[in-house]
């Protein structure tokens, strides 16, 4: 059963945040489940700073108070911590780049990386892949309060913009000192920068946790999907595809693992036509999203191949929908930024939510084995498409 692996490992190692002890037995026990299968299994170490969105999301909320205090000194000073702030932020989301990271503690993780060789030649590439790090418990994230976190957001931002802008009309003014704005603007000013550090220091107690959680949903679902696939193909081979059955390192530090496999890789994956469809939190109740974007971190997966695996799994019969997903990211992402042909698939429910998402309550115990087998099936279905010999 698929859920036994889940289990295993959870019973094994407990909650597994990437660079710990548990983190790296569960690295070994997974090598071990995917070397059962695949012809050769390979474990890739690389450095990741444990707390690197914790310390990115500190930075931005303590970078509001600093805005909105030193506004009234001077809106250079201001201006400064502002732009700093967010830039710092966007280049780390959007494009990947190490700001936050070089000043912290490293410690490794590792992908591991199941392979399986057609009895033919390699003409095609197919990954499919999960993560096995967990996160901290996010009492923001929890049901009954995921709502507020878009207003929060929402808040904060328009403080932070009103900071910034006002900052900018007193520099072009030539008013760089306290009092620089008009008396009549003072009292909105500050309601605003006021409740902007209010809204913030909620996101910060509601983001930045200490308490792990064990992490069966979100991802060790999708480790499940990559190693039941394995099982199944070492039954049944492929003539033209290879086929890679990956367990990611370090997701919930902004992708680590991923971006990681892909600069090692980038020209293996050019080199035939690759196409990686990643599961991720797909072991409880809902329905089987096909993920087209990623608002939060600028991420757009392509097109064809997010229509290719929909229509795949329309065709088995699999209920599955398109998803953009306003939150968080996915291990697609890198891939997706790189021209490889790339989706994530996720599970939500009839709230649009996945299940039990950064919670204690992601445990062993919500996992269905129905889910798990239906997300098996959705990959044979991509497969199957993509290499004849399967039909």
């Amino acid at each position: 059963m698929l859920k036994d692996y889940i289990e295993k490992i959870v019973n094994a190692c407990g909650p597994r945040i990437a660079g710990s002890e548990a983190d790296q037995r569960a690295t070994g026990i997974i090598k071990d489940f995917m070397t059962e299968s695949c012809d050769s299994v390979e474990v890739e170490e690389f450095d990741v700073a444990p707390r690197v969105l914790q310390r990115l999301t500190e930075m931005i909320t303590y970078a509001v108070v600093a805005g909105f205090v030193t506004f009234f000194i001077s809106p250079v000073i201001s201006l400064v911590i502002g732009l700093g702030s967010g830039t710092i932020f966007f280049i780390s989301r959007w494009y990947d780049i190490e700001i936050i990271d070089r000043w912290m503690e490293k410690k490794k993780t590792a992908n591991v990386i199941g392979i399986i060789k057609p009895s033919g030649e390699i003409k095609k590439r197919f990954i499919v892949s999960g993560h096995h790090d967990s996160a901290f418990n996010m009492t923001l994230l929890h049901r009954q309060y995921v709502w507020l976190t878009p207003v929060l957001e929402f808040f904060t931002t328009v403080s932070m913009l009103a900071m910034i802008v006002i900052s900018v009309y007193a520099i072009v003014k030539g008013r760089w000192l306290y009092p620089f704005i008009p008396a009549s603007l003072w009292k909105w000013v500050v309601l605003t920068g006021f409740f902007g550090v209010i809204t913030s220091q909620i996101m910060r107690k509601g983001l930045v946790s200490d308490i792990k959680v064990e992490g069966a949903n979100d991802n060790l679902s999708g480790v499940s999907v990559a190693i039941g696939l394995a099982d199944y193909l070492s039954k049944n081979k492929l003539l033209n595809t290879e086929v890679m059955c990956i367990a990611f390192g370090a997701e919930e530090q902004n992708t680590k693992g991923s971006q990681a496999f892909v600069k090692k890789h980038i020209l293996q994956l050019k080199q035939v036509p690759a196409y990686v469809l990643n599961f991720d939190m797909v072991g409880e109740d809902g329905t089987l999203r096909v993920v087209k974007k990623e608002l939060e971190v600028k991420s757009t997966h392509s097109k064809a191949f997010v229509d290719f695996v929909h229509k795949a799994a329309i065709d088995k019969n699999i209920k599955s929908r398109f998803a953009v997903l306003p939150f968080g990211n996915t291990d697609a992402t890198p891939f997706s930024r790189k021209g490889i042909q790339a989706t994530s698939i996720v599970r939500l429910d009839s709230t649009g939510l996945p299940g039990h998402w950064h919670t204690v309550e992601d445990s062993i115990k919500n996992i269905r084995e129905e889910s798990l087998i239906e997300s098996v099936e959705i990959a044979k279905a991509v497969l199957s498409e993509l290499d004849s010999t399967l039909r």
